[in-house]
C-alpha cells in the first residue's frame, strides 16, 4: 500500500507496508530510510565513540530508560499510564524521568538514563532540536534509542543510524483532519472568514506539524478563510485561556479557532464565553488530542470536533521493541492511527469511550 502527500512544513514521502505480527502501520518518515547497511551490536560496540547503529543482544527481560518530557496534564498522564502498563506486561524493568517541560533538564536526564547502562532508552523529547545531542550521545554509547510521541529533528539525526524508529501519531496529518473539519463547520470551501490559531510549544513537532498540515489544507481547499492571528499558548490551559481573552479583544468578528490541543481550546472556549460569545453558535472551534473534557464539549455542541492524537502508546512502542529485539529490521516511522470526534456524524458518541 502506497501513501504520500505534498509537502507543508515538512516533506513526507511515505511506503507503508504492514506487518501481521504488529497489527499496526508502518510508514518511512522524513525520508530517510528503514534500514541500516552498518551495525553493531551492544557486545561488540565500543562504547564513547560508537558510530555505529546498535542492535540488542537479548529478547527478554531488558532494563527500559523512559525519557519523559513533562506529566503536566491528561494526555501525558495518559501516555505514561500506558508506558508503564506496557513494560510491566512485557516483563521489562522501566527507569523513568520526567523533565518538567524544560530541555535543560531532559538532556541531563537522558545523560543519567546512559550511565545507567539501560538495554534500550525509549525518549519523548521536549522540542525537535533540543534533545539530539543526548540521542547522539545514547549511540556513542551503544545504547539504542527508540524516540516516542514527539520527533527529534531528523536532519541532525537520521532514524536507521542513529536511533532505531519513531513511534507516534501523524501530526501533519491531524492538523489537516482540523482544517477539513473547521472548513466544513464554516460552511465549506467557498466560504469567506476569519479565524485565530493557539499554537502549542515553539520548536516541538507536534506545534511544527500540526501548524503546518492545517495552513497548507485551509490555503488549498479554502483560500476565503484567512488566519488573521496565531500565537502560542504552551498547548496549557490557562495560557489558551489568557491568549484567547487578549485576541477575541483584538479580532471580534472571528468566525473559528483552531488549537493545537484540547487544553488550549478549553482554555479559549471558557474565555470566548466570558466575552460575550457563543462557542460551537457564532465561533466554531476544532482541536487535538482527545481529551474526555474535550468530547464532552463537542457532545454539549460547543466545540465542533476533535482530532484524536491517541497517547496510549505504550503497546505499540513495547511490540515496536520485541521486534527490534528479535532483530527485525524497523521502518523509520511506526504510526499511531488516529480518529476524529464530531457531534454531526455522531463519532463522538461512538468514539467516547476512546477519550482520555
Amino acid at each position: 500500500m502506497q501513501f504520500s502527500w505534498s509537502p507543508l512544513k515538512r516533506s513526507f514521502m511515505t511506503t507503508v507496508p504492514v506487518i501481521a505480527a504488529l497489527g499496526i502501520t508502518l510508514a518511512a518518515c522524513g525520508g530517510s530510510t528503514a534500514t541500516t547497511t552498518t551495525s553493531s551490536t551492544a557486545s561488540t560496540c565500543v562504547s564513547g565513540s560508537n558510530t555505529k547503529f546498535v542492535k540488542l543482544t537479548k529478547t527478554t527481560g531488558l532494563k527500559v530508560g523512559w525519557s519523559q518530557n513533562a506529566l503536566d496534564g491528561a494526555w501525558r498522564n495518559a501516555e505514561e499510564a500506558s508506558i508503564v502498563s506496557a513494560a510491566k506486561a512485557a516483563g521489562d524493568t522501566l527507569v523513568a524521568t520526567n523533565a518538567n517541560n524544560s530541555d535543560d533538564q531532559q538532556v541531563q536526564d537522558i545523560q543519567t538514563l546512559i550511565n545507567d547502562r539501560p538495554d534500550i532508552l525509549l525518549v519523548d523529547p521536549h522540542t525537535e532540536d533540543a534533545e539530539v545531542s543526548a540521542v547522539l550521545s545514547a549511540r556513542k554509547n551503544c545504547i539504542p534509542v527508540i524516540v516516542v510521541d514527539r520527533d527529534v529533528n531528523e536532519s541532525m539525526a537520521t532514524p536507521g543510524r542513529d536511533f532505531a524508529t519513531f513511534v507516534g501519531s501523524d501530526f501533519q496529518k491531524q492538523g489537516a483532519l482540523a482544517a477539513d473539519a473547521l472548513i466544513e463547520s464554516l460552511g465549506g470551501p467557498s466560504t469567506k472568514a476569519t479565524i485565530v490559531e493557539l499554537s502549542g510549544t515553539t520548536g516541538s513537532s507536534p506545534a511544527i506539524l500540526r501548524g503546518g498540515g492545517f495552513d497548507g489544507e485551509l490555503a488549498a481547499k479554502a483560500p476565503g478563510i484567512k488566519i488573521v492571528a496565531e500565537q502560542t499558548a504552551n498547548f496549557a490551559r490557562a495560557t489558551g485561556q489568557q491568549v484567547m481573552s487578549t485576541l477575541i479583544q483584538q479580532y471580534p468578528n472571528i468566525k473559528g479557532v483552531f488549537a493545537h490541543n484540547d487544553e488550549m481550546a478549553i482554555g479559549a472556549i471558557t474565555a470566548l464565553k466570558a466575552a460575550g460569545k457563543k462557542p460551537g453558535t457564532d465561533i466554531k472551534v476544532v482541536s487535538i488530542d482527545g481529551t474526555k473534557d474535550a468530547i464532552n464539549l463537542v457532545l454539549a455542541g460547543e466545540e465542533y470536533a476533535v482530532v484524536q492524537s491517541n497517547p496510549r502508546l505504550g503497546d505499540l512502542v513495547f511490540q515496536t521493541i520485541g521486534q527490534y529485539a528479535k532483530g527485525a529490521d524497523l521502518p523509520a516511522w511506526v504510526v499511531q492511527p488516529d480518529k476524529v470526534f464530531k457531534l454531526a456524524d455522531g463519532t463522538a458518541k461512538a468514539y467516547s469511550p476512546d477519550a482520555f
